[in-house]
């Protein structure tokens, strides 16, 4: 095809799936130099789109605010003025593919959706459940469509928001996660907490709002101890700042450990489920010192509708996850000690 001037990548959904799309469009850039490459994005993701490259602007995509024809077609208006050569929907949604068409973008790719045909020009039979690959590995194999028959995986994906400070190591805590299929029970994250004090190393609890009350049940079962912060509660670009100070993070899987991975940061992270659209394997985070819990066997998994209380989470121990943390740990304070 011939060379797009002007890109447009779609990635609409949540803040993991978002930063997993950052390397598709370094692939993008280095194939393309001299285009300009724009985002539509969801407003969650809007705190990052300082720390990203290529960025040459964005645009955010509410669905709250796109339910209506007419606000789907004066949006549709605003983005056909800009002229754009190509567009990629990374995420499939039958609502983003006509607007794109409405648009008037000449090339429009994505991932095949029921009812969806008419609207784009190339499509891709939408196997992502199966889990067969990684998510970032799937956004990639739109790239043949672009000539482009091989890429590469590097780490760090954002620029830290500041230099670190301090000589301690930090370990960031995050006991949320979207679903109760992704929760780790809170008493064992306070036994966890408790073994890395006995570490002599320095905790920052994470989280947003409606996750400040699970943060205050555990801190009620460790007491007073200045080593511990707790950040819940704060917005998701005062988050990212958190964690461009810190070193490690043990979380569920969740949005903030694609964050912390893609800020170099070393990973321990839990997971739950045995499905395999839901699986390390496809959503495991991108980072070169990570360590992933996975205990899960049921042979049909029910994710949330889960009748047997989770057990593929309960099976992970919490000496299961200071082992997995002293791991990461040697690897996170050797890279802080000699950058």
């Amino acid at each position: 095809m011939d060379k797009p001037n002007k890109i447009l990548i779609c990635r609409t959904d949540r803040i993991g799936d978002f930063i997993l799309s950052i390397p598709f469009a370094w692939e993008l850039r280095n194939r393309f130099p001299q285009a300009k490459i724009y985002w539509l994005i969801s407003p969650i993701n809007r705190p990052f789109m300082d720390l990203i490259e290529p960025n040459d602007g964005y645009f955010v995509y509410d669905k709250r605010q796109l339910k209506s024809v007419k606000a789907l077609l004066l949006f549709a208006r605003q983005l056909r003025k800009q002229k754009f050569d190509l567009a990629i929907a990374l995420n499939p949604n039958l609502r983003l593919h006509i607007l794109l068409f409405l648009s008037g973008i000449p090339k429009r790719f994505g991932w095949k959706v029921k009812g969806g045909g008419l609207f784009l020009n190339r499509t891709l039979e939408h196997t992502k459940p199966l889990g067969q690959m990684h998510e970032a590995q799937y956004n990639m194999l739109f790239l043949p469509f672009l000539g482009i028959n091989k890429w590469s995986r590097p780490v760090p994906i954002l620029k830290p928001v500041n230099a670190r400070k301090g000589k301690a190591v930090m370990v960031a805590v995050h006991m949320g996660a979207s679903c109760p299929s992704k929760r780790w029970p809170l008493q064992r994250f306070a036994e966890v907490i408790k073994g890395l004090l006995r570490r002599k190393l320095e905790i920052v609890l994470i989280g947003g709002p409606d996750e400040k009350k699970s943060a205050e049940e555990v801190l009620s079962k460790l007491g007073d101890d200045a080593r511990i912060l707790n950040k819940t509660g704060v917005s998701l670009s005062e988050t990212i700042e958190i964690l461009s100070q810190c070193d490690i993070i043990v979380s569920n899987d969740s949005g903030p450990v694609h964050i912390a991975a893609a800020l170099g940061l070393g990973v321990v992270v839990i997971f739950g489920r045995n499905d395999p659209g839901l699986s390390p394997q496809r959503w495991g985070p991108l980072s070169n010192n990570k360590f992933v819990l996975h205990k899960a066997q049921c042979e049909v998994c029910l994710a949330h509708r889960c009748k047997k209380g989770f057990e593929c989470l309960k099976n992970i121990t919490v000496d299961d996850v200071l082992d997995a943390f002293d791991t990461v740990y040697v690897s996170a304070a050797l890279k802080r000690r000699f950058s």
